[in-house]
């Protein structure tokens, strides 16, 4: 392995890597303003304008969809939890929005 192939290795595995970990925070965060906790409305506002928000909820699109399914949907199957919010694209963008303005 030189050099060049090492730093290539690198930069894919950081790019992974931080897609994981800020896409962590942007579902919980997503979720949470689903939910309409104001700690995620504050969140919102410090660090989004709405374009931004939009360019972020297309690009962590799989990571709202996973931790929807890891943290609403498995908890009703197995009986933690009565009722599960409908998770819904618009929603979110119209909680966004509301937010924003």
């Amino acid at each position: 392995m030189n050099s060049l192939e090492f730093w290539g290795y690198a930069v894919v595995i950081a790019a992974i890597l931080t897609y994981i970990c800020w896409g962590f925070v942007f579902a919980i965060q997503g979720l949470l303003l689903l939910h309409g906790r104001p700690e995620a409305v504050a969140w919102l506002k410090k660090r989004y304008r709405i374009r931004s928000f939009m360019r972020e909820l297309y690009i962590f699109m799989p990571m709202l969809f996973i931790f929807h399914f890891l943290l609403e949907v498995i908890p009703k199957i197995i009986g933690l939890d009565d009722a599960v919010i409908r998770f819904s694209i618009g929603d979110l963008v119209e909680r966004a929005e509301d937010a924003l303005k």
